[in-house]
Formats: structure tokens, sequence, C-alpha cells
């Protein structure tokens, strides 16, 4: 009998797994694989943190994965406790990106209860993907597949592009001065204002655009400044993130980046720099998805891409062709009031199943 999507989602999002503590989930999934009559294999990637896996053959046609790992709270712990309004489930994780494990677990267990044999296909849980991508960095060392679907909220759109990123801290030093002789000093803030209003004109981010994606642009992620009473900040430390198009060069980029900040007098870092990628649609992982989402569904699905490096970049980096799929807006991912609504996760699950039958064998 084919667990309840609603069921199998409330559970994965009821068991914590931040990025670092995720044992306790994969342990979980260890057994539920196991109670499908599969034999699962750990990949050890740092200290006690692994991979789950599971494949049917040496050389598999498709490989399924998803991360495990979640944001924290960010001061919201209700958020581990799932809760179901309509269709909507809301919760930590829950559409980034439990949906895209319950969807695989769900379309497993309805190709075994069709009599398929999984004697084709693949399954990846990894972790770390919300921070440095350690898991998917590694994945490809103990299996080898012929395409990959990683599951991530596309809202069901396939993407076969995605966006890479130039992360980047800097540190904006100023003249401190007691705040009623402010003139006499330089503030760090307003120079960090001036740079920000200056990353709108790099050629990069105002001549980006890419038909699947849109814009080039870039995210503030994190100012900080001041604070002491009635005194002109000594310094202001700023975290950006550059958004990376498939079509541009990210080394241009960062050169265009270090002449900036050279000229600006700004000490900077690049603390991860990820290249985007993008995939032919006659490539046959695409394809095969497009197929299966056809027959699955009943109508063509939305070809698009995802504007968020996922780990899809390090599978297409190791020679494994991948597209980012799955349900759910990634627009509500890492928020207070994430959520997946259920109807689009069993959507998924029944465009999985279909892959699955599309590659392996009937008993």
């Amino acid at each position: 009998m084919v667990t309840n999507v609603g069921e199998e989602l409330s559970r994965l999002v009821s068991i914590r797994s931040e990025s670092g503590y995720e044992q306790e989930i994969l342990i979980y999934l260890e057994e539920r694989l196991r109670g499908l009559g599969l034999t699962p294999f750990r990949q050890m990637v740092v200290d006690n943190r692994f991979n789950l896996i599971w494949s049917g053959c040496p050389d598999p046609k498709v490989l399924f994965s998803a991360h495990v790992d979640t944001v924290p709270a960010f001061g919201h712990p209700d958020q581990y406790s799932p809760r179901l309004e309509g269709n909507r489930l809301y919760g930590r994780g829950s559409v980034d990106t439990k949906a895209g494990i319950a969807a695989i677990l769900i379309a497993l267990e309805m190709a075994i209860e069709d009599g398929i044999e999984l004697n084709n296909c693949a399954v990846a849980f990894t972790v770390d993907e919300e921070r440095e991508g350690l898991g998917s960095r590694v994945l490809p060392q103990a299996i080898r597949a012929r395409g990959a679907v990683v599951l991530e909220p596309t809202g069901l759109a396939i993407c076969p592009a995605e966006v890479g990123s130039i992360e980047v801290k800097i540190e904006i030093l100023g003249t401190p001065a007691h705040g009623g002789e402010f003139e006499t000093g330089q503030n760090p803030i307003l120079k960090a204002v001036s740079l920000i209003k200056a990353f709108e004109n790099l050629s990069f981010v105002r001549n980006g655009y890419h038909p699947l994606i849109g814009k080039g642009g870039f995210n503030v992620m994190e100012i900080k400044g001041g604070g002491d009473v009635l005194l002109v900040p000594e310094r202001c430390e700023l975290f950006v993130d550059f958004r990376i198009l498939p079509g541009q060069d990210v080394e241009a980029a960062k050169r265009e980046l270090s002449e900036l900040f050279r000229r600006e007098d700004v000490r900077a870092e690049f603390v991860d720099v990820e290249p985007p990628f993008e995939l032919k649609e006659d490539e046959p992982v695409v394809k095969l998805l497009k197929q299966a989402y056809y027959r699955a569904l009943g109508k063509e699905p939305r070809i698009g891409g995802i504007k968020s490096w996922t780990d899809a970049g390090y599978l297409v980096l190791s020679g494994i062709p991948s597209v980012v799929f799955g349900p759910g807006k990634l627009s509500v991912a890492h928020t207070p009031w994430e959520y997946v609504d259920l109807n689009e996760v069993e959507a998924a699950a029944r465009v999985l199943r279909v892959v699955i039958e599309e590659v392996c064998e009937f008993i």
C-alpha cells in the first residue's frame, strides 16, 4: 500500500535536520528504504556525516537526488511541528527539500506496487547542500549515472539551466569621530551604500539576461556596521551574492568585481564561487523527464531555470548531466512561512514513477 503523501512529508518535517545534524533523518530514510526491500549504503562525507545511496545496478540510467539538510528555524522553533492548512503543509524543510524526498519515496512505492523491477535507477540523499555542498561534491565518487534528476522546488518546472554565484565578503574601513562632529570622520556605511549602487552598473549585472532564468543581479545578504552611540563607525561589512547566468564568464565577473574593489579601496574576499550550467533540451535526461511528465500529468511541462545553486552543480561538473525538478515554490524556502502544496508533491511522485517505469523493467 502506497503511503499517504501528507503523512510521509509530516514525518520528514518533524525530524530536525539542520546542516551538520542530518544523522537522525538519514537513519530514518535508511530504515524506510530497507522497508521497501532495498539495501542502501552510506558514503562518509566528513566527520560522522554521510550520504545515503541506493542503486539497482552499477551503471544506472537515472539518479534521483535530494538533500536532507535544512537551514535553521531562525528563531521560529514551531517550524519543526508540521502544520496542515488545506492542501498546504507548513514547516521547516517542507519545500526545501523534504517534499522532494517524499516524492522519491512515494514514487519508489508506486513502482514496486506496480511490479516494476528497480534495476536501472538509483537514489541519493545528500548532506550539506545548504552550506558548502560537501555531500554532492563527493557523491560522484560513490555512484555514476547517465543522468540525474535533482529534487528542488521548481513549481514542477523542468529546469535544465541553473545560475552560478559569486559570494563576496567586503570590509569597508572608515574614520571614527564623535557623532556631533561627524563631518570630521569618514562613515563606512555611507561608502557601503555607494558601493551597492555601483554594483548595479557592473556589466555582468546590468547586461545579464537568460531566456529561462531572467535577469542577472545580486543580493545583499548581510550588512553590519556601527552601533555605538554618537560615533561615526570604524568599519562596515557586507556579504553579497552575485548571480551568474549560464553563458556568462565567472572569471570575467570576478575580474570586474576585483577592479571595482580596487578603485573603491575596500577589502574583499571571494568566499564561494560556483559556475552556472545549462543542458540542451535534447539531452537524454531532459527528454526522459519531459516524456514522463506528459505521460503522468497529461500536459506539456514548463521548461525553466532555477535561480539558486543546487547539488546539480557539482554533479554536472563531475560529468553527470543533471536536471532540477520538484514541487513547491523556491520563493518560500528558508522563510518562517515555508510550505508546499501536497497536490504538487503527489504530482512530482507520479512523474518520477513514470521515469522509473521508462528506465526499468516489469517483473
